[in-house]
C-alpha cells in the first residue's frame, strides 16, 4: 500500500513525464530537417550526385566565378550562420568536376553562381549571387534562406 506522500509523488512524476513528452512532441513538430551552425561544406562532384540521388534536401551553392568565389563563399557563410543552417557547395573548378557534363549530371538544376533550396532533389528556388552588390548580398541571402526555410523545410 502506498501512503499519501508516495501517491502525491507518483502523480507529480506522472505530470512531469506527460509535460516532457508533450513538450518534446511540440518542439520536434516545429523543427526543420534543414539545420546547422552555418557551415558551408565543399563536396566533391560525385558526392554531390550521390547526395542529390539519396536525399536532395537542403541548400546548395553552385560556384563558377573564380574571381568572386571567395566573396560569395564568405557572404553565404554569414547568412547560413544567421539562420542556423548548413549548406553544401559544388565548385565547377574542382579537379574532379567533369566540364564536359552539365550540372544536371550531378543532380543540380540551378544556375551557376547561385544558392538554391532543394527538397527531395527538386529545385524549389534559387538566388543569383552576381545580381547583388557585395554590400547587399548578405541581407538578400539571409532573407532568401529565411523564406526558403518557412516555405519548404518547416513541417
Amino acid at each position: 500500500m502506498m501512503n499519501r506522500k508516495q501517491k502525491i509523488m507518483a502523480v507529480a512524476a506522472g505530470v512531469v513525464v506527460a509535460l516532457g513528452i508533450g513538450t518534446a512532441a511540440i518542439s520536434s513538430q516545429n523543427s526543420s530537417p534543414v539545420q546547422g551552425n552555418g557551415q558551408l561544406e565543399e563536396v566533391k562532384p560525385l558526392e554531390m550526385k550521390k547526395f542529390m540521388e539519396e536525399d536532395g534536401t537542403g541548400f546548395i551553392m553552385y560556384s563558377f566565378d573564380e574571381d568572386n568565389h571567395t566573396i560569395y563563399m564568405n557572404e553565404v557563410q554569414k547568412a547560413l550562420k544567421e539562420n542556423d543552417v548548413d549548406a553544401k557547395e559544388i565548385y565547377s573548378y574542382d579537379p574532379l568536376y567533369n566540364q564536359k557534363k552539365s550540372q544536371t549530371y550531378y543532380g543540380l538544376q540551378q544556375d551557376t553562381d547561385t544558392l538554391a533550396a532543394y527538397k527531395n532533389g527538386e529545385l524549389k528556388q534559387q538566388i543569383k549571387l552576381d545580381e547583388y552588390d557585395p554590400s547587399e548580398l548578405e541581407g538578400e541571402l539571409s532573407h532568401f534562406i529565411e523564406t526558403s526555410k518557412e516555405l519548404y523545410f518547416e513541417e
